[in-house]
């Protein structure tokens, strides 16, 4: 593909016109640092009054005729050159010098113009017709460049180009792989040249993006003073002239126009959503079936599994980067939504002041959920290592069924969210919190009656006689110490007996007696249930 003006100034330098064919066999005689001067011309010049038709920027290229046997002249020539702001000189010695005299050499080397002795078989017209093609080659390029980031800005606006299309079309105009990444919506568009997909053939999408990042040129995509995200250019060998400047600066205001259209489409369709949640959560419903409806309407069947996670992101103080927390503010919320996706779970967002809601949906059962749902702190303490720029604070429920369960979950959210602040960060789940929930709850008879249910409902559902056996031999321990001789006594029961009911406890409770964090919460619960804060009806 030929490189277009973005990687190529206006006009090239002379180190570049010398890589031309026509120019193969020449010497540089003097003055290597000149050789980026740039190089708007050629200046074909064989008489004594040279000096008149001086350019800035040309490039003489001569065989001293008119001056060979006058040393003043000679002596003369490099200066008049140089005062003149030639790019170059280019000398074909070899009828009229003989050779470059050393003096030439040596004031080219001082005044900094490059000097090259050609070969004796190259044409000034070739040399002509060779630079004369590379400019117009470059302006070609330019005007290229130009239409293309016309057509694009159009297209952003009239058309609604989308940004997996703008980012081929920087990549048509470029000649290099892209990556976007929009800091607004949380997006990403990627496009490879042939060469870079073959290079990254082997590398997931994510790895792809990573080695991007890693080579390229990072832009801003800036206006007015606000980040919408960044371009990453990748092509380290060919920097950006300040000649395309210009056409550079378009592209980086034609993305964001992208971006922003990108954001009132989805502030309109999401905001909606977003305010339909809300009110869940908020506000007395007083039509269950309703609202149902409702949310099948937004693509959410709430006879699924819905678990809320709420969570707090703030900047790391310090950061060396101060694009660098909303970079990783993209960066995790895909990380986020595809490690949740990959998991088998369908995700939405909603914003709720500073805090953002994350509603997880699954026809798995409860403990399939639940499982899950463990999983998930150790996933959130791997993206804090990996998002230093950034803290994340989080609280996570448990999964229901129904508004009544989308409620409960949320409010079960904001008791592991206040535990996991008060520890300084990171994800606790509600589960993971044991009598501390009792603490942090919003509404302590009801979470007591839960912890309650969660740890005595089984043994109590089994109906009588059965559970109060059981019941009755769990208080019998508590009240015993654990002594089971005391206990067959005071319960007339036979020893045996009372260790098969105990191992019966264990077994329908999940709690092992002879740890003492289990032994204390099952005596905690017997307390909290003798003493009025369970109710069957509830």
């Amino acid at each position: 593909m030929e490189r277009s003006s973005i990687s190529l100034s206006y006009y090239p330098c002379l180190s570049e016109l010398l890589t031309l064919p026509v120019f193969r066999g020449s010497r540089l005689l003097g003055c290597q640092t000149g050789l980026e001067r740039v190089v708007t011309g050629v200046n074909l010049s064989d008489t004594p009054e040279y000096y008149k038709w001086l350019c800035a920027g040309e490039l003489m290229v001569t065989t001293c005729y008119s001056i060979h046997d006058d040393p003043a002249a000679l002596a003369q020539f490099i200066p008049t050159l140089a005062a003149g702001g030639m790019s170059g000189l280019c000398v074909k010695p070899g009828q009229y010098l003989g050779q470059v005299p050393q003096t030439m050499v040596n004031q080219a080397e001082m005044l900094g113009l490059p000097l090259v002795a050609l070969p004796e078989d190259v044409r000034f017209s070739d040399i002509t017709k060779a630079v004369s093609d590379e400019l117009l080659r470059r302006q070609t390029a330019l005007l290229h460049s130009t239409i293309t980031v016309n057509e694009m800005l159009t297209r952003t606006i009239v058309e609604g180009a989308g940004l997996e299309e703008i980012a081929r079309m920087v990549t048509d105009l470029t000649g290099c792989s892209v990556l976007i990444l929009d800091c607004i919506n949380d997006r990403r568009a990627l496009s490879l040249t042939e060469a870079d997909a073959v290079r990254f053939a082997g590398l997931a999408w994510d790895a792809q993006s990573s080695a991007i990042i890693a080579g390229a040129r990072m832009y801003v995509l800036e206006v007015g003073g606000h980040s919408f995200g960044f371009l990453y250019i990748y092509d380290m060998e060919h920097p950006i002239e300040e000649q395309n400047a210009d056409i550079l600066s378009r592209v980086l205001q034609t993305i964001p126009l992208e971006i922003a259209r990108e954001r009132t489409v989805r502030e309109s369709g999401d905001q909606l959503f977003d305010d339909f949640i809300l009110h869940l959560l908020s506000d007395r419903i007083t039509n269950e079936a309703r609202e149902l409806t409702r949310a099948k309407s937004y693509g959410m069947d709430l006879a699924e599994n819905h678990l809320i996670v709420r969570a707090r992101l703030t900047e790391s103080q310090g950061a060396g980067n101060p694009y660098a927390g909303v970079f990783q503010r993209t960066l995790l919320a895909n990380e986020v939504h595809s490690t949740l996706t990959n998991l088998g779970l369908s995700v939405r967002r909603v914003r709720s002041g500073e805090e953002h809601l994350l509603i997880l949906s699954s026809p798995l059962d409860d403990h399939g959920f639940s499982a899950l749902a463990s999983r998930f702190p150790p996933l959130v303490e791997q993206m804090n290592r990996g998002y230093d720029a950034l803290n994340i604070t989080a609280g996570c429920g448990r999964p229901h069924t129904g508004v009544a369960g989308l409620i409960q979950s949320d409010q079960e959210a904001r008791v592991a969210l206040r535990a996991s602040a008060a520890k300084g960060g990171g994800l606790t789940c509600l589960d993971d919190l044991g009598l501390l929930r009792l603490i942090y709850a919003s509404d302590p008879d009801q979470e007591v009656h839960d912890y309650i249910q969660e740890t005595l409902g089984r043994l109590l559902s089994a109906g009588p006689p059965r559970s109060t056996e059981l019941m009755n031999t769990l208080e019998s321990y508590f009240r015993n110490f654990g002594n089971l001789r005391r206990m067959s006594e005071e319960l007339y029961t036979h020893y045996n007996t009372v260790v098969y009911r105990l191992k019966s406890i264990q077994e329908i409770t999940g709690l092992d007696l002879h740890v003492p964090s289990d032994r204390f919460r099952l005596e905690l619960t017997l307390y909290l249930y003798e003493n009025g804060w369970y109710h069957q009806t509830t």
